[in-house]
């Protein structure tokens, strides 16, 4: 039994031994007795895998003799032989021969976690299965893990991808995730695979944005369970309730995509109402989704946001060179930093700034974004390890910080409101539509999760959301107060994603969404005309395959987020990004690893499908012009030649 590529293959011929586990039809896919197979190790990467270990075990058992522990020692200290000191502790196997999937739609497992520590949020242990000559779905995150008992887990097989050819199953987890000395063990038992007994949906979408401009929307239904006999209807409404379209869809597999075949629907709110009825007549599930259609023949406005731009407080002439070459671009606009991530020095005030304002007003035909950073009020890392350490001018200013300064203990968020206000003053100085803002947490990535901020601030989970979202609303008063009419761009929102707390009912957002919420819900009782921009970065991604990819996440981006657009449908908007390369053979680090030896997109023309997807689904976006990229923005020749495809596809889309 434990020789998984023989069981899986008696299974798909015979499904022997199948068992009922509540609404589950299941067959035994590994029960342990024989773990081998089983090896720690990426052939991958260079990682030599010394934080890891793979061994059967008596000690937490579920079923049966034994069970495979996957044990992690956290271990940051640089050692020779590897490129990474936080490493990626791995447990696979694969199998030979491949294995059909294709009747079942879980794989199940029980998992036990053992350990001292205080479990990190969200992200603790990943897994998924690998297929054939197919990129196969991203890693699946194994939700609410806690210590000291076994757990089952439940992983969806999605329903677009093809399972026929399953070459293995990995587990992984960062070190990065944990601290420096945490031992956690994993005790994995009982694996199988699983099919619902009838038909519910596993995911639905409705959106116009995977279309041109002005073309019906596309509902995308994926269910778990037999399709056959099942079908789909749906009921389209305006957000005043007034019914526009009805139409049935039938299901002859788990993944239906079709169109509505309606026509010339308005730019703006809509409701769809989608029910699941089974093949004697009964409905088995209903989805209600929000999706804004739109506009057609409007062309969107493209930014540049790079780290390659100069800082506002050392801008010279050199600096003003580069600047000026974006004069010559189709870029509409440029996020300009004001003073760095990292910057500790005293925030100075407007009128000192003004030599460095005008310089750089003179110097761009574009608009120019004031660009601030929240990690200014973001703590270091407690064993200094973080960006912070690095970059830092004074790393004793951020050590002062308790994670998050909601307080203004340290002075840091006052410092940071400073800078907020600063930015709307210069936006509304330079004319520019607005300013940006980075939400992302480089002195320590824990600042998003608000129970560790909570514990380690000595407040409760609610102390610390309240902390949160009155930030966002002291930033949406001085938006009030200086430039009412403001763009808040920001990289992401982070709605896109929540945690469950122990003792809470609901998930929690990541701190970033309390501040977002805080902004929105002070904007709408105020009646502000300003408009809050969720730039996409952690859900649309700046790198997809190809548009279909990209597709994908666009629509499964609409309906995530149907809950704040829904709510804040005058203030919340959604942005698009995209990291691109002219030559895949210079690529490094992160986006050569996405990309791999032989990617569809290998110069910046091969990305025109690309940009016209963006383009079609976004009013704004904005280009992350990487140094992994090796993108080089501010050099003639390359801004010149990104440019073109940039019209090219800007006109295409608008044409529509």
């Amino acid at each position: 039994m434990g020789m998984i590529s023989l069981l899986v293959a008696a299974l798909v011929i015979a499904l022997p031994a199948l068992g009922q586990q509540g609404e589950f039809t299941t067959a035994p896919l590994d029960d342990f007795e024989d773990t081998s197979p089983w090896i720690t190790g990426d052939p991958n990467t260079d990682l030599t895998q010394k934080d890891a270990a793979v061994t059967p075990s008596d000690k937490f058992v579920h079923e049966g003799a034994q069970s495979l522990a996957f044990m992690i020692s956290v271990n940051w200290t640089e050692r020779e032989g590897e490129k990474y000191a936080k490493g990626w502790p791995m447990l696979s196997r694969d199998f030979a021969p491949a294995q059909d999937w294709s009747a079942w739609d879980h794989v199940q497992f029980w998992l036990y976690t053992d350990t001292d520590i205080e479990i990190p949020f969200g992200r603790v242990l990943r897994c998924k299965p690998k297929i054939e000559g197919d990129e196969g779905p991203d890693w699946y995150t194994i939700p609410s893990i806690e210590a000291g008992k076994w757990q089952l887990v439940s992983m969806p097989l999605e329903a677009q991808f093809d399972w026929s050819a399953v070459t293995g199953f990995t587990f992984y987890v960062a070190e990065q995730w944990y601290h420096d000395g945490d031992r956690i063990d994993f005790y994995i038992d009982d694996m199988r695979l699983a099919r619902r007994n009838w038909a519910i949906i596993q995911s639905a979408t409705v959106s116009s944005r995977v279309f041109p401009r002005g073309a019906a929307p596309r509902v995308d239904v994926r269910v778990d369970g037999p399709p056959e006999g099942a079908t789909v209807s749906c009921a389209l409404t305006d957000e005043a309730g007034a019914a526009q379209h009805s139409q049935t869809a039938s299901l002859a597999t788990r993944h239906a995509v079709f169109d509505l075949d309606v026509q010339g629907l308005a730019a703006g709110s809509h409701w769809t109402d989608l029910t699941l009825t089974d093949a004697s007549g009964e409905v088995r599930d209903t989805r209600r989704q929000y999706f804004r259609s739109m506009e057609p023949g409007r062309r969107t406005y493209l930014s540049l946001i790079t780290f390659y731009t100069p800082q506002l407080i050392s801008v010279d002439e050199d600096a003003l060179a580069k600047l000026r070459v974006l004069n010559d671009s189709a870029y509409a606009g440029v996020a300009v930093p004001l003073f760095g991530s990292y910057n500790t020095d005293p925030i100075p005030d407007l009128e000192d700034l003004a030599p460095q304002l005008d310089a750089v007003d003179e110097a761009l035909d574009i608009d120019a974004w004031p660009w601030v950073s929240l990690n200014r009020m973001i703590g270091a890392s407690d064993n200094g390890q973080g960006h912070a350490g690095a970059h830092a001018k004074d790393i004793e200013y951020f050590k002062r910080i308790n994670m998050l300064d909601l307080s203004n203990e340290a002075g840091a968020r006052a410092d940071f409101l400073k800078m907020f206000r600063i930015a709307a003053q210069v936006a509304k100085r330079w004319g520019s539509p607005g300013l940006v803002i980075d939400h992302e947490a480089y002195n320590n990535y824990r600042a998003y999760n608000v129970a560790y901020v909570a514990d380690k601030r000595g407040e409760t989970v609610d102390e610390v959301i309240a902390g949160c979202e009155a930030l966002g609303r002291d930033m949406a008063r001085i938006i009030e107060e200086e430039y009412p009419a403001c763009i808040v761009w920001t990289l992401f929102s982070r709605f896109d994603r929540t945690t469950p707390v122990a003792g809470r009912d609901t998930p929690v957002y990541p701190t970033p969404g309390y501040m977002s919420k805080g902004f929105l819900d002070y904007s709408k009782e105020r009646g502000l005309p300003c408009k809050y921009l969720c730039g996409g970065e952690v859900s649309v991604g700046y790198y997809n395959r190809d548009p279909e990819a990209l597709r994908l996440k666009i629509a499964a981006r609409d309906a995530n987020l149907e809950g704040p657009l829904s709510q804040w449908p005058e203030h919340f908007f959604l942005a698009g990004t995209i990291s691109p390369y002219h030559d895949h053979t210079i690529l490094t680090s992160w986006i050569a690893t996405r990309a791999g030896d032989d990617p569809a997109l290998k110069t910046i023309e091969d990305f025109q499908p690309m940009f016209e997807t963006l383009f079609d689904a976004y009013d704004w976006v904005w280009i992350y012009a990487s140094s992994a990229g090796r993108t080089v923005p501010y050099n003639a020749d390359n801004s010149a030649r990104y440019s073109a495809v940039y019209e090219a596809a800007l006109a295409e889309s608008a044409a529509q």
